[in-house]
């Protein structure tokens, strides 16, 4: 088995949870990123809005013209949480769209998430994708905030 770099297909060099994530022109505009743990008041907890930024490398000799870059979020037992995941169908260079000289691809992309419902406290992770099979995995934590005191 030949393993490699450009053998291995698409990798994750860059994955972030963040409050906020803007992907443009190549660049990914992040707001309160890189954290690992959601606290929470109490259960069922419902959280209005999160985002992944991420950074895809397809290797220019990976001979493929289009690809799925999926995420789906999973609870601790492995069981998903969304109805399905989310999916870009992405169309990579053909030919002489490619870059010269460039051994890889540098793909970024972002996934919002709106409206999250968390049953328990515990480990949940982001399973990221290509064409349904995993490459990477962003594992974060949801708690409940301690109560205050008076």
């Amino acid at each position: 088995m030949d393993t490699t770099p450009d053998s291995l297909g698409p990798t994750i060099d860059v994955a972030m949870l963040a409050d906020a994530v803007q992907a443009v022109r190549g660049k990914l505009f992040i707001l309160g990123g890189g954290w690992d743990t959601l606290w929470v008041r109490s259960f069922p907890a419902r959280h209005p809005t999160l985002a992944i930024g991420l950074r895809l490398r397809v290797p220019v000799s990976w001979g493929r013209e289009n690809l799925k870059l999926s995420v789906e979020l999973q609870d601790a037992d492995g069981n998903g949480l969304l109805p399905h995941p989310l999916s870009h169908d992405i169309r990579l260079p053909a030919g002489e769209q490619k870059p010269q000289g460039a051994t890889d691809l540098g793909l970024i992309r972002s996934f919002t998430f709106n409206n999250l419902v968390f049953r328990k406290e515990g480990p949940y992770s982001f399973v990221i994708s290509v064409d349904d099979q995993p490459v990477s995995r962003l594992r974060f934590t949801v708690r409940e905030r301690p109560a205050s005191r008076a």
